[in-house]
């Protein structure tokens, strides 16, 4: 059986110990882990291999950012249970930065690409967990509680990954917001506040 969950909050709240624990449940040793960072520097190196050193062995490993459809080409995707993406926000950023090519004239259009680009690979994603029956697991940074960003860009990245989390958290079946290590399961909290209430 399908289901989509959503790990959300602040940087080092918990939230990639907590889906991939939840992949464990889910998958076992069948889990695909989609990692959307690319390497850049030593500093960028170092924190991708303590990320796969604390994952299990037996997990298969597909990098990339967009083109998703493509895992369906993959055996390990074939095999697979569970599907983890960790994470959005680094899957935005890639998408920003393979897409403009000069952040001194960009426009509105472009970050609208941009922003449709991100949208249907969450989709496609999506889709394809739910017509495979396989459970996915996204890891997302919650961006919109600090001060509004003085740079543009940066305001753009806000934006579209706030909303980008909103689409998928619309279609999740769970969705945990961490804070400090603990998780809230918010949307069941939602539903159950919204019960109380009628």
């Amino acid at each position: 059986m399908s289901e989509i969950i959503l790990c959300t909050g602040g940087a080092r709240s918990g939230k990639s110990t907590l889906a991939e624990k939840l992949a464990k449940e889910a998958g076992g040793d069948k889990v695909l882990y989609v990692a959307t960072a690319a390497v850049c520097d030593a500093e960028m190196a170092e924190r991708v291999k303590k990320h796969r050193a604390q994952r299990p062995s037996a997990w298969s490993t597909w990098e990339g950012f967009w083109n998703f459809a493509k895992l369906r080409e993959e055996p390990a995707y074939a095999q697979c249970q569970a599907v983890l993406i960790d994470c959005l926000g680094f899957m935005l950023n890639n998408i920003m930065f393979h897409t403009i090519s000069d952040w001194d004239v960009c426009e509105t259009a472009e970050m609208q690409t941009v922003e449709q680009r991100m949208l249907e690979e969450l989709s496609c994603l999506m889709a394809m967990a739910r017509e495979d029956g396989k459970t996915l697991i996204a890891v997302t940074n919650e961006v919109g509680m600090g001060l509004v960003p003085a740079e543009r860009s940066s305001r753009y990245y806000r934006d579209i990954l706030g909303r980008a989390n909103q689409t998928v958290a619309a279609s999740a079946d769970r969705v945990y917001f961490l804070v400090s290590g603990i998780p809230l399961e918010v949307k069941a909290l939602a539903e159950k506040v919204r019960e109380e209430s009628l």
